[in-house]
């Protein structure tokens, strides 16, 4: 039995040993959180975007002042925004008859790609075709991971960012009502 409580006691130590030397070297500190700091503030006036559509169209988003507008940047090659386009697509039939808009905002570097995207899957509200990284929509829209969505309500302020779901669907209820 004596042996047996020198294992036990001779293990304790070396745990402890163990553990204060990885503390020291901090091989236990808990990565920080993610936070997403960039891009525009939730109550903050939405910056406008201008650019073109994938018709070759030029609009800005300040065109739609007045409505609940859904901004959704996305790119062809994310499939996490391929996956968010049957949730847009009910969304923007829900609401097709009320002051409301959905407004893609895509970051590809190859057009082409997202209009394989667009035909693929029939989308049919308007999108703004602004490119690869670096382009002046990211420079006052520093989007870091796609997809990402905003809802600016009809006096162009941000209400919700970084929302989708059924948060999204409820978030535009509210604003319609507003």
């Amino acid at each position: 039995m004596t042996r047996w409580v020198i294992l036990v006691a001779i293990g304790a130590l070396s745990i402890a040993a163990l553990t204060s030397g990885c503390a020291r070297l901090g091989l236990f500190k808990r990565p920080a959180p993610v936070t997403h700091t960039k891009g525009p503030a939730v109550g903050s006036s939405a910056p406008d975007i201008e650019g073109e559509d994938f018709a070759g169209k030029r609009f800005k988003l300040s065109d739609y002042r007045g409505k609940v507008v859904v901004v959704s940047f996305w790119a062809s090659w994310c499939k996490p925004c391929r996956d968010l386009i049957p949730h847009e697509r009910a969304l923007a039939e829900k609401f097709a008859s009320k002051n409301f808009v959905l407004l893609g905002v895509n970051l590809d570097d190859d057009p082409a790609a997202a209009e394989r995207v667009i035909a693929k899957t029939g989308i049919t509200w308007r999108h703004l075709r602004a490119g690869g990284e670096g382009n002046s929509i990211q420079q006052r829209w520093p989007v870091e991971l796609l997809p990402t969505v905003y809802l600016i309500d009809a006096k162009g302020t941000i209400r919700y960012a970084r929302v989708s779901g059924h948060h999204l669907e409820n978030a535009v209820e509210t604003l319609l009502a507003e």
